[in-house]
């Protein structure tokens, strides 16, 4: 079987879930990913070994003309990440092509991210205007078109599931498919940490959504520790810590290497965050280090008992008062096992074999 993962944008870190899908596929046969090209490859993609294949937004032929060549001469399975336009025009058209499966990958509350973003700032809510195919009711209208082409679904988390059974889509069989990666990433388990100070890690994008700004009052309030993020994102400006920029040259393996916790803290009253499954999340658990997070629905779903839950960041010394009290080695240990357990591509192959099995035992509905 050859899989071709589509993702509706080589820029925006939305390239992420694809390459992940393109992991999970690479178990069970060849993998192509293809996205559209608009730009620059997002700088994500260079800590994986995939190559890129690109096409207009504006030619779709490139696609389907592959599909239908592949289709000649083995099963294709289309597995279109976020199905936001154009990818909603592809999947109609996979229907048309014979000997081809296509499931529909929802990995955020997309139309809820999108409502947010115009909500927060005027200048967005013009760029992202009701024809733009990233408002949020385009972002709608071309996931539910590509959930009617699809023959099934797969979700990041079984809690996203839920969101979208709100949806009105099309009822399809399903399958939970994790931000996964490969096995060959897990590290051996740490025996102790390095002497000195701690080391405290923020790894993720800086958004609203992300609670970024709880990181510079925790580092205030923690100036003995050591503090790493990337270079371009934030540095803390006071408060005694030393500050470890993280350069774009750097491997993850090396990045997670000296740190002793990972800050992973969300908006528990944005929708997007609480449905969201932060990929920061999935290299801590295969590095063994230790995650400090926001207790949301998804958070919970999969880390429950492995972390140190923060439900309120806004108490800085509160929040250093319970990693100053914690064993990062033992919850380093305990996110080691839910990879095992949760975020492995072979675990979510075996969910996508099987949802593929029950798939082809039935027709496709309208």
């Amino acid at each position: 079987m050859l899989t071709i993962t589509l993702a509706e944008s080589a820029v925006t870190n939305s390239l992420g879930r694809a390459i992940s899908l393109s992991l999970v596929a690479a178990e069970f046969g060849d993998v192509e990913l293809w996205a559209v090209d608009d730009g620059p490859a997002w700088t994500g993609a260079r800590h994986f070994d995939l190559p890129i294949h690109r096409f207009p937004a504006n030619d779709l032929g490139v696609v389907v003309d592959r599909v239908r060549r592949a289709a000649q001469d083995q099963p294709v399975l289309v597995w279109i990440s976020k199905g936001i336009a154009p990818l909603d025009r592809l999947a109609r058209a996979m229907k048309k092509v014979g000997g081809v499966t296509v499931l529909a990958d929802f990995d955020d509350d997309d139309v809820s991210l999108m409502q947010e973003q115009v909500r927060n700032s005027l200048k967005t809510a013009v760029h992202l205007n009701v024809l733009h195919r990233k408002s949020p009711v385009q972002v709608a209208r071309a996931q539910r078109r590509t959930a009617e082409a699809a023959d099934a679904y797969t979700f990041s988390s079984d809690t996203l599931r839920g969101a979208y059974a709100t949806r009105g889509l099309p009822a399809r069989s399903s399958a939970i498919v994790a931000h996964a990666r490969p096995s060959s990433w897990l590290t051996e388990p740490r025996t102790s940490r390095r002497p000195g100070a701690l080391r405290l890690g923020y790894l993720g994008t800086v958004r609203p959504h992300k609670g970024a700004d709880r990181i510079l009052d925790l580092v205030r309030a923690m100036p003995e520790i050591e503090f790493s993020s990337f270079s371009g994102s934030f540095r803390p400006s006071t408060g005694g810590a030393i500050w470890h920029a993280i350069g774009p040259e750097a491997t993850l393996r090396d990045v997670y290497a000296d740190i002793d916790f990972t800050l992973v803290p969300q908006n528990p009253d944005s929708s997007a965050a609480r449905n969201q499954l932060p990929s920061k999340i999935i290299e801590a658990a295969a590095f063994g280090v230790a995650l400090v997070a926001t207790p949301t629905p998804v958070i919970e779903e999969y880390c429950a008992g492995a972390y140190i839950p923060v439900p309120d960041w806004s108490d800085a010394d509160a929040v250093a008062d319970s990693i100053r009290a914690a064993d990062p080695v033992a919850l380093g240990a305990a996110m080691r096992e839910v990879f095992v357990a949760r975020f492995a591509t072979g675990v979510s192959a075996s969910a996508v074999t099987g949802l593929l099995e029950s798939t082809h035992a039935r027709p496709r509905s309208a």
